[in-house]
Order: structure tokens, then C-alpha cells, then sequence
């Protein structure tokens, strides 16, 4: 009977490790921002990215992106708004703006971006990455961003290295054109990066790090659109308060 019970629990335990899903918390921290004599308090937030066979979830407190990997299938979904956008993948955030960021939508297909990895190495959380300089230009305004990347990972994501990760970062860095073969350029998972970008007399600096990196069981309920949010075919202005 003890040997019955051994090998359920045996069992149970390999099921629970086969059906788990990787796991990522970013910390995203931005300092005070000072623009005609007024400041923003510094901003401390907390994304969180689950990744499985199926499905590819990001989550911030304000935007979610879900994607159906089966179905190709990929949800924009904005808690400030209450909303939903659903359109295949990849997705060309150009066609998806508000009529009224037509200049942003131009502005964006004209970013310029250069990525160089320096050849220094950095360990973050026990894993090994490497550092890559970006200089981005959007608007005339310079944007500094270094980046510490790793294809030495506890985990085997080599599909959504490959296939998922590049189309994220285009919709969160807003690239297209040419912009998109630079970032190509950085090899592996994003496990840290700072930001620096002048624009219009304010100086911004941001940094993120990953602060878990584990592997387990999904939440119920995790990958499905929120209950009452109605859809739409492009975003509003409102969606922009934190996109």
C-alpha cells in the first residue's frame, strides 16, 4: 500500500512538473521626473510574463498582452479602458493606433535604432548575460538603453526566443522599419536594461530586472480574455496613459 501511495505521489509530482509554466516578475522602477517646475514622483511596478507551450501571457497594472499560440490568435487588453483588442500575430501596432496619433504612427515607422553588444558580461540572479548598448533616435529625441541579455537559461525557450520574444519587444519598444533587424541583434532572454531618453527640457531614466525566474503551475483561469471587457479594433487615447 505505501509503495501505491509512493508511486501516485511520484506520479502526481512528475505531472505537476510537466504541465508547469515559466514564470517571470520584473521590477521597473522609474526616477523623479522634473518638466516645467513641476516633478513626478519616483515609480516602482511589477510586470509578470508566464510562458507555456500554448499560451504567452505579459501583464503590467495597466496592459496585458495574451496570445493563443495555437490559434495564432493574440489579445491587446487594457485594464484602464476595460477593453480588448483581438488580431493575429505578429501585430502591426501601426494599423492599431488611434486616428489621432497618425504623427506617432509616422513617427514610429522613422525610429532609427543601433545595438552593439560591448563584450562585457554580467551575472544577474545566477545567470550569466551579456551587455548590448542601443542608441534610439524617435522624434529627434536620443534614447540610451543598455541591456543585459542570456541565452544561458534554467529553461529551455529557445521557440519563444525565437518566435515570440523579437514581436513583444517590437510592440513594447514601438519599432518597425529598420529598427526591427537592430534588436534582432541581442541574443537570448531580456533579464535587465536601463533607460535613458532626453525629450522636451525632462530627463528620464528607468531601469527592470527580473526578480523571479521559476517554473510552475499556472493560475485557473490565468489565459482567458476578463470577463465584460468589450472589444474594439483599434486603441484609444486612453489606453495611453501608461502604454
Amino acid at each position: 500500500m505505501k509503495k501505491l501511495i509512493l508511486t501516485a505521489v511520484i506520479i502526481l509530482s512528475l505531472a505537476l512538473a510537466l504541465s508547469a509554466d515559466v514564470y517571470l516578475k520584473t521590477r521597473v522602477t522609474t526616477d523623479p521626473i522634473t518638466a516645467y517646475g513641476q516633478t513626478i514622483p519616483a515609480r516602482e511596478l511589477y510586470t509578470e510574463q508566464w510562458i507555456s507551450d500554448d499560451f504567452y501571457l505579459n501583464s503590467s497594472e495597466s496592459l496585458t498582452y495574451l496570445l493563443d499560440i495555437k490559434k495564432n490568435l493574440f489579445c491587446i487588453i487594457s485594464q484602464t479602458t476595460k477593453s480588448y483588442i483581438e488580431t493575429e500575430f505578429p501585430v502591426d501596432l501601426v494599423t492599431l493606433l488611434p486616428q489621432e496619433m497618425s504623427q506617432t504612427a509616422e513617427a514610429l515607422q522613422q525610429m532609427t535604432i543601433s545595438a552593439r553588444q560591448t563584450g562585457e558580461a554580467k551575472v544577474i540572479d545566477n545567470i550569466r548575460c551579456q551587455e548590448y548598448k542601443l542608441e534610439m533616435t524617435m522624434m529627434m529625441y536620443p534614447i540610451e538603453m543598455t541591456v543585459w541579455a542570456s541565452e544561458e537559461l534554467p529553461v529551455n525557450l529557445k521557440n519563444f526566443l525565437e518566435k515570440i520574444q523579437p514581436e513583444i519587444l517590437k510592440l513594447q519598444l514601438r519599432v518597425a522599419g529598420q529598427a526591427v533587424s537592430e534588436i534582432q541583434k541581442i541574443k537570448g532572454l531580456w533579464i535587465a536594461y536601463e533607460v535613458k531618453a532626453e525629450m522636451m527640457g525632462m530627463e528620464v531614466k528607468s531601469r527592470a530586472e527580473v526578480v523571479e525566474f521559476s517554473k510552475k503551475p499556472a493560475p485557473a483561469g490565468l489565459y482567458v480574455l476578463p470577463p465584460g471587457y468589450r472589444k474594439k479594433d483599434r486603441l484609444e487615447m486612453e489606453d495611453f496613459k501608461w502604454f
